[in-house]
């Protein structure tokens, strides 16, 4: 194995050491940096999209594989707003002083090692590595094998801003081969944490063959319930941008779930509009009887289309509302279009996932969205974090106990 786990935990923890100015200067020649290369970045991720192409892989796929202009200045506005942050490392969360005068503190700080392993979007390399290094953390990347060029060159870039900005070059790693990845799975003692994020596939294996914690996203995909009391002009709005504007995205919608007091005049006017679009819509024998689309097979309710096709699904109120979104949800993004108080206090307490959207799109769902500059993925499991993965996710804690000579009696 060619990655040294010792220079890697030695550099993490001078990491920790260093204020936040300095960490701050990474980012900045990071940026200076990414803009120098702008057209180098772009030519290399156009020979990993003639090779998708060449290798007939999937639309959606080659769509979060592409990493043009704009994905390029997207980019340095995350690196802007996480300069502004405050990481957060030494923050006192909690402190107390005890009855024999001991002060007792939570103190944050960095995770440590982490194994970051994610498919095809490229942007993900900078995104984990300016959040590692703002949060204190050393990290090895393991980029998908779709994205190599795209992957070598913005690394590259990460390697010269840690030289101009005095860092030590092991904080940031790359590793390539899945041989390398199994022998780095087992090093419990040397790696923190593992955060995983792609195909389902992927972070199936990662779970079942890694000694150490994973922090995991898999599938997406949203739902949207349209109750009765919903404007049905901001439903129309909400549901069709959540549709059209990426839908290879993780957080686009996939099902709508209508409530069938509303049914015949919603359903109507939005399979219109979708066709209209050239989106393939599939229902269930109820929407059928409304209009004519797809049947709808059980799979289809849980599937994440990632493309141009839509479920429909009426049901008679919220609480079967609920019960299905439930049963078919992959605990990533859930949303109601709703003005009842009521109805939507029950689907906030009733609907298990990591982020809930209330008379807005669940492709609002990201950490630049939320405010923490940036993200490593989305986390849809209930421990340690939950939804984005930010600066603060990045981070656990310790207690300090501060003492005068203090013994236990």
């Amino acid at each position: 194995m060619k990655t040294n786990l010792k220079k890697i935990r030695k550099s993490s923890i001078a990491l920790s050491n260093l204020s936040e100015n300095r960490l701050n200067l990474f980012l900045l020649y990071l940026a200076i940096i990414i803009e120098k290369r702008k057209q180098e970045i772009i030519n290399a991720n156009k020979i990993d999209v003639v090779n998708a192409r060449k290798n007939k892989l999937l639309q959606s796929f080659i769509q979060r594989l592409i990493f043009d202009s704009v994905a390029i200045d997207n980019m340095q506005e995350r690196i802007e707003h996480l300069k502004k942050l405050k990481s957060g490392i030494g923050e006192i969360i909690e402190s107390k002083k005890n009855d024999q005068g001991l002060i007792i503190q939570k103190v944050r700080v960095p995770l440590g090692v982490l194994l970051v392993i994610y498919e095809s979007r490229p942007e993900v390399t900078i995104d984990v590595a300016i959040l590692c290094i703002k949060s204190g953390n050393a990290v090895i990347l393991k980029g998908g094998s779709d994205a190599k060029h795209t992957n070598e060159a913005l690394y590259s870039c990460i390697k010269n801003a840690l030289k101009k900005a005095k860092l030590p070059l092991e904080i940031v790693n790359m590793i390539s081969s899945r041989e390398e990845t199994n022998q780095l799975l087992v090093k419990s003692d040397e790696i923190d944490l593992v955060i995983a994020r792609g195909s389902y596939g992927m972070v199936r294996s990662i779970l079942d063959n890694s000694k150490i914690p994973v922090l995991a996203h898999s599938a997406g995909g949203a739902r949207i319930f349209v109750d009765k009391s919903a404007d049905l002009r901001m439903a129309e709005k909400i549901i069709m941008s959540s549709k059209i504007r990426k839908p290879s995205a993780c957080n686009s919608l996939d099902t709508i779930v209508v409530h069938q007091s509303i049914a015949k005049k919603f359903i109507q006017r939005i399979v219109s509009l979708f066709l209209s679009k050239n989106i393939k819509v599939i229902g269930d024998d109820k929407v059928n009887n409304i209009i004519k689309v797809h049947i709808a097979k059980n799979k289809d309710w849980g599937t994440e289309f990632l493309g141009l096709t839509i479920s429909i699904k009426i049901v008679k109120d919220i609480v079967e509302a609920g019960e299905f979104i439930n049963e078919h949800s992959k605990k990533h993004s859930e949303g109601i279009i709703a003005k009842d108080k009521k109805v939507i206090k029950y689907f906030t307490n009733t609907i298990d996932c990591a982020a809930l959207f209330i008379n807005c799109s669940p492709r609002l769902h990201d950490g630049y969205i939320f405010g923490l500059g940036s993200e490593m993925g989305i986390a849809t499991g209930k421990l340690h974090a939950r939804g984005p993965v930010g600066l603060k996710e990045l981070t656990t804690y310790k207690w300090e106990i501060y003492g005068k000579g203090n013994i236990r009696k």
